[in-house]
């Protein structure tokens, strides 16, 4: 029975692995094996801690690679024009650390209040073998150290409710990325005063996920 689910196992990271790639390709973004090999070893980490966090939703599981990882990457072309980031509530390390993978000059601090989850941030990094991480087990609001040219958040709230967080972390210029469905301009109203309030020009960039083909929003702010 082991070697059954093993082999089962292997077969769905294959799969997944394969999907990664076609998903790479349509975002326009280059990776060779060793990325290849990183993604791999981030699948194996999650899997084998699906009996005891809950990282990602049961069925997710089966398709890591279209729900998470490829959806983190949407932001590539915006992030990989920043220098010091952050990522508010990463859980399993999405969005920053697939796109850490793809950009590892990108210096990035991780904040994550719950134990268990950060611990596993930690384990995470150290078995990727990634550099310029800093896994911070607090909540963002609480940070007071030097601010950050770039906001990652993906998953933690609604917009109104994290202006003046995202106001706090943010450098003059920098930009926070929210990701969000397609049916986030009621969000972004009842968002709007406050963002007007505390300077922050908005864009939004709707497309679609690669592979899963789901519609998908980048909510973009701009400190001025």
């Amino acid at each position: 029975m082991k070697s059954k689910t093993k082999n089962k196992e292997q077969s769905n990271i294959g799969q997944e692995i394969a999907e990664l790639e076609t998903g790479l390709t349509e975002l326009g973004i280059d990776f060779d094996d060793a990325v290849l090999e990183r993604f791999k070893t981030y699948l194996e980490i999650l899997l084998s801690h699906r009996a005891t966090l809950h990282l990602v939703s049961h069925g997710d599981y089966e398709r890591i690679s279209r729900r998470h990882f490829l959806p983190s990457l949407i932001a590539f072309p915006y992030v990989k024009k920043h220098g010091r980031s952050c990522d508010v509530g990463a859980g399993a390390g999405f969005p920053s650390v697939p796109l850490k993978i793809l950009l590892p000059d990108l210096d990035l601090v991780i904040f994550e209040a719950q134990r268990k989850k950060a611990n596993f941030l930690h384990h995470l990094i150290s078995e990727l073998d990634l550099s310029g991480i800093e896994i911070v087990n607090d909540r963002a609001e609480y940070y007071s150290g030097p601010g950050f040219d770039l906001v990652l958040l993906k998953a933690v709230g609604k917009i109104d409710r994290l202006v003046r967080v995202v106001d706090t972390l943010l450098l003059p210029g920098g930009d926070a990325i929210f990701y969000k469905t397609h049916r986030v301009g009621e969000e972004i109203e009842r968002a709007e005063k406050k963002l007007k309030k505390r300077r922050f020009r908005f864009e939004v960039k709707k497309t679609i996920t690669p592979v899963e083909k789901s519609p998908i929003a980048l909510v973009i702010l701009r400190k001025l």
